[in-house]
């Protein structure tokens, strides 16, 4: 499964979660399905690759609200995160989220989607909660206004399972410098 196709289902599931009759657990084929026809072709997760104005269009088949994609300056997006998403005070969990899906640039080159669905204010920092499907992990990341959003994806991680019993081989697939990037040229998906 491709990291835009992951990211969408999550978004899906963190908005319908709690609205009646929505349905949160939405099955990858669904979702594929409807990136297929909005892709007017096959798509293969390997070769295709997935664009941003695709992924919002297959968002508003499964969600209420007007998902569109936005190509923000890298110095707006810490901004934008803020107005879109919200900030929370304090700790523990949040029932109802607005879901941002970014589109990282890794510094030595390719790309990736993350899903940031919380930003908390802990004694005037700001951290975003960054949900990302290639290492099943939440990274937890400062970051500051006026600044490009930097994601390193070989930090600020943790694992939460369930089933109480850790996967099997490296959990933490991301190392170095090749785990760095920046929201640049993919933008920010999320609901106006």
């Amino acid at each position: 499964m491709s990291c835009g196709i992951a990211s969408v289902m999550m978004c899906i599931f963190k908005i319908n979660k709690l609205t009646p009759g929505g349905t949160s657990v939405t099955v990858e084929r669904d979702i594929t399905a409807k990136y297929t026809a909005a892709l007017g072709s096959a798509y293969s997760s390997e070769t295709t690759g997935t664009y941003p104005q695709l992924l919002a269009n297959v968002l508003n088949s499964f969600t209420s609200g007007n998902w569109s994609w936005h190509n923000t300056a890298p110095n707006d997006v810490p901004q934008a995160l803020i107005d879109k998403v919200g900030v929370t005070s304090g700790f523990g969990a949040v029932a109802i989220v607005e879901p941002v899906i970014l589109g990282v640039d890794w510094d030595l080159g390719g790309a990736h989607w993350v899903v940031v669905d919380t930003i908390r204010d802990v004694f005037g920092t700001r951290y975003a909660t960054i949900c990302d499907p290639w290492d099943a992990n939440v990274h937890m990341q400062s970051f500051k206004t006026g600044s490009p959003f930097v994601y390193d994806a070989a930090s600020g991680g943790f694992m939460m399972n369930m089933w109480g019993t850790a996967p099997k081989g490296d959990a933490k697939p991301y190392q170095g410098a090749a785990a760095k990037g920046q929201v640049k040229n993919w933008g920010m998906i999320y609901r106006d």
